[in-house]
Parts: structure tokens; C-alpha cells; sequence
């Protein structure tokens, strides 16, 4: 994905950011209807998989260089089992957890790996250092969770 606008980013990221309690959810109600919370993040990951297949399919992006794909760093290569754990998690907490509990936890911690990713350029990603005010609004975000977990 090149170019685009900062409105398209947000509106993008901000759908991404709504699909994850869907996903739960869903995830929580397939492994609940069919007893399995791993048959259903199985399930999902395929769903995934075909979804991708589909869009690379629509949208005819140009392959990459087989250099390109062993040029790679070999851990990058490991965020699907990143999607995996998601998938199985969900389907398994979200019955038991709550999918609002669910979300909370995974957003937090989202946003401190997130901090500590930009502030260290984790993965090969560009280093965003941590300053007063954002590490602040970490701080706010804990404390929110907290409290709408609070019974």
C-alpha cells in the first residue's frame, strides 16, 4: 500500500482498531458453538488467509524478487503466530473473559508494546522515542482500563 492521505491512514486503522472486538466475538461464539476454541482460530486464520488470497487476487500487486523474500529477517516471518495466538485467545477468553475485559487488555498492551517498538525500533521498525507526554498518556490509558474493569 503507497501513497494515500492522512484521513485514508486513520479511517483505515480505525476500522482495523474496530474489526478486533468484532473478531473477538466472533471467534468467542465459533468456539463456543462448536466447543473448540483452537478449531476456531483455525477456522479464522483460514478465513483470513482466503481473504488475502482474494484481495491479492482483485488488486494483481506485482510479486516481489525471490531475493526479496530472503533478504527478509527470518523473524519477520513470525507474525502470523502472533495472529494465531490472537485468534486462539479470543475464541477462548471471550466467552469466559468478556469480549469488553478482552479489549481493554488487548488494547493496553498494545499500546506499551507499541511505545516500546518505537522507542527501542524493535523489528526493524524507525525509532519514535517515548517522551514525557506520551509516556503520560500511557500512564491515563492503564488507569482507564482499570477503572472500566472495575467491578
Amino acid at each position: 500500500m503507497s501513497g494515500g492521505t492522512l484521513a485514508g491512514y486513520i479511517a483505515c486503522a480505525a476500522l482495523a482498531g474496530a474489526l478486533i472486538p468484532v473478531l473477538a466475538a466472533l471467534n468467542g461464539t465459533l468456539g463456543r458453538s462448536i466447543g473448540s476454541p483452537l478449531h476456531a482460530a483455525q477456522i479464522s486464520v483460514i478465513v483470513a488467509a482466503l481473504g488475502v488470497a482474494a484481495s491479492m487476487i482483485l488488486l494483481r500487486p506485482t510479486t516481489p524478487a525471490a531475493s526479496a523474500f530472503a533478504g527478509a529477517p527470518p523473524i519477520a516471518y513470525f507474525g502470523g503466530l502472533a495472529m494465531g495466538f490472537y485468534a486462539v485467545s479470543a475464541a477462548w477468553l471471550a466467552p469466559r473473559f468478556g469480549v469488553g475485559n478482552l479489549v481493554i487488555c488487548v488494547v493496553g498492551a498494545q499500546l506499551v508494546m507499541s511505545a516500546c517498538i518505537d522507542q527501542f525500533g524493535l523489528f526493524g521498525a524507525p525509532v519514535h522515542p517515548v517522551d514525557l507526554k506520551r509516556a503520560a498518556g500511557l500512564a491515563l490509558v492503564a488507569a482507564g482500563a482499570v477503572l472500566a474493569m472495575w467491578r
